[in-house]
């Protein structure tokens, strides 16, 4: 049985409304911007109360640190088939392709935009560079396996090596931001990393 199935009628409709303040946030923030949208507006939209926002939310930054949790779920949910590639390097390209074929079909161009926005502008909690994400994980497993092997240089710590990968991938997305998603992000960035990035990696 599912935990779903397990959840009491009242569990399901809390979970029903914190998606729906969810949705209407982020539909909200991609309408009119983040800084004009008030917290009254997104439950207007939700359909809810202003008691009810902060029953699910402390703020609307907290709204950006749940979508942070949701790309950190699918990223776990990617390195899970990893298993199939032979090498720290397909390893690594494979999950960078994934990646970036999510935020490109799932989170969105304005979404994306929105969330470099705040990070940048909000006093809140900078998650984008929370080293604990499960996104720096992942990729420092995979690093730590190439060095291991012999693949990947071992001058420099996994730990070294990972904010570097991690700083360019947020290189790429920032810069598909700035040109308003002119260019194939998935194309570029695959080329990038194979040309540059797995090279710099390579022992």
């Amino acid at each position: 049985m599912s935990n779903m199935n397990k959840l009491t009628s009242r569990q399901l409709k809390a979970l029903e409304t914190k998606k729906a303040i969810f949705e209407s946030a982020i539909t909200l923030f991609k309408e009119q911007g983040f800084d004009n949208v008030s917290i009254d507006d997104v439950a207007q939209r939700a359909g809810t109360s202003k008691g009810s926002f902060y029953t699910h939310f402390k703020s609307k930054s907290q709204i950006i640190i749940e979508q942070f949790q949701k790309m950190d779920d699918h990223y776990l949910d990617i390195a899970s088939h990893l298993w199939q590639y032979n090498s720290a390097t397909e390893k690594l390209l494979a999950f960078a392709k994934e990646q970036l074929i999510f935020i490109k079909e799932k989170v969105g161009l304005d979404v994306l935009n929105i969330v470099y926005i705040t990070q940048l502008t909000d006093s809140s909690e900078k998650i984008v560079v929370d080293e604990n994400r499960p996104l720096y994980r992942i990729i420092q497993q995979i690093i730590t396996e190439g060095q291991n092997s012999g693949e990947f240089r071992d001058d420099l710590s996994s730990i070294e090596l990972t904010r570097f990968v991690a700083r360019c991938m947020r290189a790429s997305f920032f810069d598909w931001c700035v040109h308003n998603g002119s260019y194939d992000i998935v194309d570029d960035r695959e080329r990038f990393f194979s040309t540059f990035v797995i090279k710099g990696l390579q022992k």
